[in-house]
């Protein structure tokens, strides 16, 4: 009797729960492929603005050898474009998306522009004409002039770092600290003039638009510069930029007549820029 009820009892008892097995857990997938997801989830920024440069003296080169000139003239001064010249105007544009909060990459251009100053005096040291020279000379129009007046522009990949300073990062009023550091190429187009000769790039055409060492613009040398300032959000995704870069750039080979240029130049460039913030990690 006594074994009988306890199986009736033991049939009658709830069963125990069995623990289920732990699964791993599951996110939504963005759609689309990694190269979208690229573009779609990052924090990106764009902005265009305008810029002064300040040029240190420079050392400048000439060789042409079909006329037996091959001097330098030193310690040359420049300045960017003129104000009230009719020159269109110095800007920049910058491209960017941060990986992390404070780090990121950038690709951007500054349009800056350079004239040798007229009525200065210079030490010219070489041959001209095939006859040694090592005088002092007033650059004039005619006699040495340099303009790259449709820019010694600088094309650079950037490295940047943000770090707040005030309020949450990429917020309205919010101010972060930005220091950028890269290297790139130089695209110049240069107007030079040399003991009475100017050069002569071509037209402004499709077909002789940018060549290594001749066309409108020339591939023509490097630079690496860095950048350090402020940028403002003024109201998001707006934000104001301002910057100070110091940059050194070589040109290999500008043209000139029957021959070419070389010269270093150092630049300091003031930047303000306003952009757009696109951030698509926010939700």
């Amino acid at each position: 009797m006594v074994a009988g009820a306890l199986v009736v009892l033991a049939a009658a008892a709830p069963a125990r729960a069995q623990p289920v097995p732990s699964q791993p857990l599951s996110y939504p997938q963005d759609s689309g492929s990694a190269f979208l997801r690229f573009f779609q989830n990052g924090e990106w920024y764009f902005s265009i603005g305008t810029n002064k440069e300040y040029w240190a003296p420079t050392n400048i080169t000439v060789s042409q050898p079909s006329l037996g000139n091959n001097f330098t003239v030193y310690s040359v001064q420049g300045h960017d474009a003129p104000a009230g010249a009719g020159e269109a105007p110095q800007f920049n544009v910058r491209v960017g998306r941060f990986f992390t909060e404070n780090f990121g990459m950038e690709l951007s251009l500054d349009h800056s522009k350079y004239f040798t100053n007229i009525g200065q005096t210079a030490q010219v040291i070489g041959t001209i004409g095939g006859l040694p020279v090592n005088a002092s000379s007033q650059l004039s129009n005619t006699f040495f002039s340099e303009v790259l007046h449709n820019g010694a522009n600088h094309v650079m990949v950037d490295a940047v770092y943000r770090f707040p300073l005030i309020g949450k990062t990429n917020e309205t009023l919010s101010v972060a600290g930005i220091v950028k550091a890269g290297v790139g190429v130089m695209l110049p187009h240069t107007s030079d003039t040399i003991l009475g000769n100017p050069v002569d790039v071509g037209t402004k055409s499709f077909d002789n638009l940018i060549g290594l060492h001749n066309g409108w613009w020339q591939l023509n040398g490097w630079t690496t510069g860095a950048e350090l300032g402020f940028r403002v959000v003024l109201f998001k995704p707006v934000y104001l930029e301002l910057t100070d870069k110091v940059a050194y750039s070589y040109f290999g080979d500008l043209p000139a007549y029957q021959g070419t240029l070389q010269q270093s130049l150092w630049m300091n460039e003031v930047i303000l820029s306003l952009g757009f913030t696109y951030d698509g990690t926010s939700k």
